[in-house]
């Protein structure tokens, strides 16, 4: 951790521990405090201690001084404070040192007296049956966690089921051995049927401690091998992040939970103040010690197991992990000083504080973690659809896949926002009042209501789009859409798309507050300027509308607008987009459309045209015709002719040619090809029955000068 954050993260922290330390302590003294205080005087060497106490605090005050008349520079009073910062953490010190004298010599006085009384030995009694029980049951409930243990490459929700059977176990085996302990303690280390006070502090410390055990198992196991947690961090770095992590915890809970009030209750009120800071300051230095032993660990575990197998989470996951593991060790430093200074300087704010602060810090730190999972997850979510829903709607899957990744990512965010809120509103820094107010609450509910609304309209899109998916390759019988399905469902996905996205921004936005009546009143306004400006546009719509409706132009067909000859690939509101012989692509608007000239409606029809000589007979050309048509039935595999051949006859007659037509009906579309064949027959046939075609003629005309020349 570079020391010049962990020196701006010093200086910015010290700002309102400073402004504290000059705040006068005003709350009324209770029974109990008096009652403390006169046990203080009643005993000589606590009232000894207390006044030697009182007296460093006079030498250590500083003299008053008249206030300036004016306020003093910023500087000056940061100045001031440090001073005075200084002054009090030297005399604590000093403090601390004497008190540490005194528990010494309190602990000379107890090796002296060489015994133990019954209720100590009841008490190391019960200390050792409840760790015995609770490592024995422990092992047990381990045992079956790892039954019930995911592979490395699980996924987010399969690994945080198998750790909540493993909390589980762990719990019930917390819960019996307290239970074992409170009854030997009651039923047989006491002699009066009840435990002790000092049996029930301890009993109380182990299960609260047994408890953050568990939670934090959850969350990073020292066994991540052999039985599930939450975090994906490799198993050496996990067991070096939990084992610090307890190591402190156990040291605070153990210590302010029990060692406090028990020395409290055998040695009396005058060692609880020394005490209480000698495990104040060694807490804050294992925790010092344990954040940075962390920090290392946590870098060189940075290649973790999701992308050791190749599955590395999105951009945005891989960038907020980075910056948590880059500014978590500052934030550990500075919590950890601020509990010690409040834990030294302010005693009796350590549960209205430190306690306070920390339970919502860790309740913050599990939203963050599940956010931080989450959104590093968010990729691999997959939902699994039954067959028969694929075989409707094929696409749907991956559509829902990518609706709940988008929704998984909102929901990291919102978790991180919400773990941002717990920690500041724990530490006192928002108050929680205003969270918790009628506005506050109404915007939540909004934007709650704003989020479910866009994903049901999500939801409604994807069903709806993978339904014409469908339907554009498959017709309701099972064969191929026709075009003019193509075409209406084409027109159908884009209008409902652009509805769909209108009513949802709209209702989304109403629901998050703001007054749509004006959005509506101007989109109206709009549209009619719009239509006035755009006259051609409006033209083009309308007459788009009209062509539609008489099923005039579908997908695939080959049409000819405005001028323009070629296939339709795509047909919108507005235009037509035509793709040329030569394979030029042209988007004819409607508007310029006078007459839609369509060759492949109901059928299609080649006209056959040829020019014999004329001295041809035409029956025997007529039956050479008809002997081409017979050929090209045999060749047709596809069976697209539509009933015989129909002869027109002759239909122009020359000086020396005469020309005769004949129809082929075929299907939609396919005269060209069958037309190219048959052409081809008829030139076989021709030559085989030796009918003539006469070549081309060309008539000279000489100038009158030239053609005198030629006759002299």
């Amino acid at each position: 951790m570079p020391l010049r954050a962990i020196l701006a993260a010093f200086l910015v922290m010290l700002l309102p521990m400073m402004a504290m330390a000059q705040e006068p302590a005003a709350a009324p003294p209770s029974d109990q405090a008096v009652q403390q205080l006169l046990d203080i005087l009643q005993n000589e060497t606590s009232r000894n201690a207390l006044v030697q106490q009182l007296q460093a605090q006079v030498a250590a005050t500083p003299a008053a001084t008249a206030a300036p008349e004016e306020p003093p520079a910023f500087a000056q009073q940061i100045a001031e404070q440090t001073a005075t910062f200084g002054r009090e953490l030297t005399a604590e010190l000093g403090r601390l040192w004497t008190e540490l004298t005194r528990i010494w010599v309190l602990v000379q006085d107890v090796r002296t007296a060489g015994s133990l009384s019954p209720e100590a030995i009841a008490l190391i009694l019960t200390v050792v049956t409840t760790i015995a029980a609770s490592a024995i049951l422990g092992q047990i409930a381990g045992a079956f966690a790892r039954r019930h243990t995911p592979p490395p490459t699980a996924g987010f929700a399969q690994r945080a089921k198998a750790t909540g059977i493993s909390v589980l176990f762990r719990l019930i085996a917390l819960h019996l051995a307290w239970a074992l302990g409170f009854v030997l303690a009651t039923a047989v280390f006491s002699s009066t049927g009840v435990p002790s006070q000092s049996q029930t502090l301890y009993l109380n410390a182990f299960f609260v401690f047994g408890l953050v055990r568990v939670l934090l198992r959850a969350i990073t196991s020292p066994d991540a091998d052999k039985e599930p947690a939450l975090s994906i961090l490799a198993p050496a770095a996990q067991s070096i992040v939990y084992g610090n992590i307890v190591m402190v915890a156990g040291l605070v809970i153990q210590g302010f939970l029990f060692i406090l009030p028990l020395t409290r209750l055998w040695l009396g009120f005058a060692t609880v103040r020394p005490l209480r800071t000698l495990i104040a300051t060694i807490a804050a230095i294992l925790a010092l010690i344990a954040i940075r032993r962390m920090a290392r660990a946590l870098d060189k575990a940075r290649g973790d197991r999701a992308t050791a197998d190749g599955q590395p989470g999105s951009a945005v996951a891989e960038g907020a992990h980075s910056t948590w593991r880059r500014i978590w060790p500052v934030l550990g430093f500075v919590y950890v000083v601020y509990c010690w200074f409040i834990a030294v300087t302010r005693p009796n704010l350590i549960e209205e504080i430190v306690l306070r602060g920390t339970i919502y810090t860790v309740i913050a730190l599990l939203i963050l973690v599940c956010a931080l999972r989450l959104l590093k997850s968010a990729s691999a979510i997959r939902v699994r659809l039954p067959k028969a829903v694929l075989g409707t709607l094929p696409n749907i899957e991956s559509r829902l896949n990518r609706l709940m990744t988008t929704m998984a990512a909102i929901v990291a965010l919102v978790l991180l926002i919400v773990a941002v809120t717990v920690g500041v509103t724990g530490w006192g820094w928002i108050d929680s009042s205003v969270l918790m107010t009628e506005g506050m609450q109404n915007f939540l509910w909004r934007l709650l209501s704003a989020l479910l609304i866009a994903a049901i309209a999500a939801v409604i899109w994807a069903v709806i789009d993978g339904w014409i998916a469908y339907r554009l390759r498959h017709a309701a019988g099972g064969g191929a859409a026709t075009s003019r399905t193509r075409t209406l469902l084409s027109l159908f996905r884009n209008a409902f798309t652009i509805a769909i996205a209108i009513f949802a921004t709209m209702i989304t936005m109403s629901q998050l507050g703001i007054d749509i009546a004006p959005l509506i009143a101007g989109a109206g306004v709009i549209g009619l300027a719009i239509g006035f400006g755009s006259q051609k546009l409006v033209q083009d719509v309308i007459t788009g509308i009209f062509i539609q409706l008489e099923n005039a132009i579908n997908e695939g067909d080959v049409i000819e607008v405005a001028g323009i000859a070629g296939s339709v690939e795509k047909v919108s509101i507005r235009s037509v987009r035509v793709r040329a012989g030569d394979g030029a692509i042209n988007i004819v608007p409607f508007s310029s459309v006078d007459t839609v000239t369509n060759r492949t409606r109901d059928f299609g029809q080649h006209q056959q045209v040829v020019k014999v000589a004329y001295y041809e007979n035409v029956a025997k050309v007529k039956a050479a015709l008809d002997e081409a048509f017979e050929r090209l039935k045999a060749l047709d595999n596809d069976h697209v002719i539509i009933g015989g051949l129909a002869h027109d006859g002759v239909i122009a007659a020359l000086d020396n040619t005469m020309s005769l037509r004949a129809n082929i009906k075929t299907l939609p579309g396919k005269h060209w090809g069958i037309g190219n064949k048959y052409t081809e027959l008829v030139r076989d046939v021709f030559e085989e029955k030796g009918i003539s075609v006469p070549p081309p003629q060309s008539e000279l005309i000489f100038p009158p000068d030239l053609r005198m020349k030629r006759e002299a």
